[in-house]
């Protein structure tokens, strides 16, 4: 997975399709500021919806969406976030 540095001010500025990059599993996002990382911007893992599992109860309707959900999420198109130079 690349990994994409963008300012505060980008990544303010270009914030939705950032996290697009990132939640359709396209990129990580560093998020620096004067040059110096500051945060990360990254999909959670699997794992950790599998862990709802015993709160829930394994019949939940929710689990059907959220496979429903992470299934289809790959047949949406990404709008891509010119990178700026320099």
């Amino acid at each position: 997975m690349p990994r994409i540095a963008v300012s505060v001010a980008d990544a303010k500025k270009h914030f939705s399709e950032l996290l697009n990059r990132v939640a359709y599993g396209h990129a990580e996002v560093v998020v620096t500021k004067r040059g110096k990382p500051v945060a990360v911007l990254s999909a959670p893992s699997e794992r950790g919806l599998g862990s709802i599992k015993g709160w829930l109860g394994i019949r939940d309707p929710f689990f059907k969406d959220i496979d429903r959900i992470l299934k289809e999420r790959h047949k949406h198109k990404l709008r891509i976030v010119k990178e700026r130079k320099g």
